[in-house]
């Protein structure tokens, strides 16, 4: 009795003494920062587990999530937020001029062989595209840089501008006769919007080379002397031309008052030199040469004719001087012998008479 007496009253005792235990373990937990952090975990875990439940009831009878891979690249999709620009222009937006071709050249003539470029210049493109086709046929040649035909004959040549211009060129690397034709360069757009380039090509000219040479032969002294050369391949122009002078190669060095210029004609296919010499002098004088790159030659002999001034002056006027000079003198003899005749009749005709036996 008196051992359950004891037990009766230790028993509050002991239940108060537990629950001072339990509260200070419990002071404990919350005081250590890795219990705090541990918890925190477990608690974002459990929030996540339930949002992905969540979830995935809500998304399970979606037609296209057929299989967990399918739902789960879908939840990720719908996660994915539309992120806004972090600003936005003062104002509507700028509006985009419509385009508009620029001018360019409208015929194009070449020979065959020779590179052929189709001119196509556009402004305001914006991103549309730019398409080549030739009149006639039903299949683009070209849609913007691509070529959409098997031929490798053609390229674009594109370049771009400020102002928003922009070059879109057909070439044709070697022409052939049956490029010709009338080529559409077009804005591809829901407005048509073209430009047309006609294309001539022709035959080249026969190879047959040439080289001549013109200009005066005779210079008076202080005039100019000029001299002019033309060559042609026939189907090219030459590279180059030089000049020479009794065999020596003109240069500036060496003849510093003789001027060379060379130009090519491109419709007559030449190269043209012309050699002037200002102020002539009897040391010009000599066999000017021409030759071309192709080693044709063509040369003239110059003279410059040098006088004496003073005998040039006198010669110049004597032609009628000295005619009118003879004249005078003529004319005075003729008088004084008339007066001495008459004067003496006896010697007029002894002179007579010898004069008529001489005769």
């Amino acid at each position: 009795m008196a051992k359950v007496f004891m037990l009766h009253w230790q028993l509050p005792w002991l239940l108060w003494l537990l629950c001072c235990l339990l509260l200070l373990s419990t002071v404990l937990s919350e005081s250590d920062p890795n219990r705090r952090h541990y918890k925190r975990k477990n608690r974002g875990n459990a929030g996540r587990g339930r949002d992905r439940r969540i979830h995935k009831q809500k998304y399970s009878s979606h037609p296209m999530t057929n299989s967990y891979k399918d739902r789960m690249v879908f939840l990720e999709q719908e996660q994915q937020t539309t992120v806004l620009p972090e600003f936005l222009p003062d104002g509507p937006r700028p509006i985009m001029p419509d385009p508009s071709f620029m001018p360019e050249e409208e015929f194009v003539e070449v020979h065959q062989g020779d590179v052929a470029t189709l001119p196509c210049t556009v402004q305001y493109l914006g991103a549309r595209q730019i398409s080549w086709q030739k009149l006639g046929t039903e299949h683009f040649l070209s849609i913007g840089t691509d070529i959409w035909v098997q031929d490798a004959n053609l390229r674009i040549k594109h370049y771009t501008w400020p102002a928003e211009v922009s070059n879109w060129n057909l070439e044709f690397r070697s022409a052939r006769m049956d490029d010709s034709g009338v080529y559409e360069c077009q804005v591809i757009s829901t407005e048509k919007l073209t430009w047309t380039v006609e294309l001539s090509v022709i035959e080249k000219p026969p190879h047959n080379p040439e080289i001549s040479i013109e200009g005066k032969e005779f210079v008076e002294s202080g005039q100019n002397v000029y001299l002019r050369c033309n060559t042609t391949e026939g189907d090219r122009i030459p590279e180059d031309v030089d000049w020479f002078k009794d065999g020596d190669k003109i240069e500036a060095s060496r003849f510093p008052n003789i001027l060379i210029t060379k130009f090519r004609s491109k419709e007559s296919m030449s190269l043209i030199s012309e050699l002037m010499i200002t102020n002539g002098h009897s040391m010009d004088s000599g066999t000017y040469i021409c030759r071309s790159s192709s080693s044709l030659i063509a040369s003239i002999e110059v003279n410059v004719l040098v006088a004496d001034s003073a005998h040039g002056k006198r010669g110049t006027g004597t032609s009628s001087t000295r005619i009118q000079s003879v004249n005078g003198n003529h004319n005075v003899g003729c008088s004084i012998m008339h007066r001495y005749f008459l004067g003496h009749p006896l010697v007029f005709l002894i002179s007579f008479l010898v004069a008529f036996l001489i005769t």
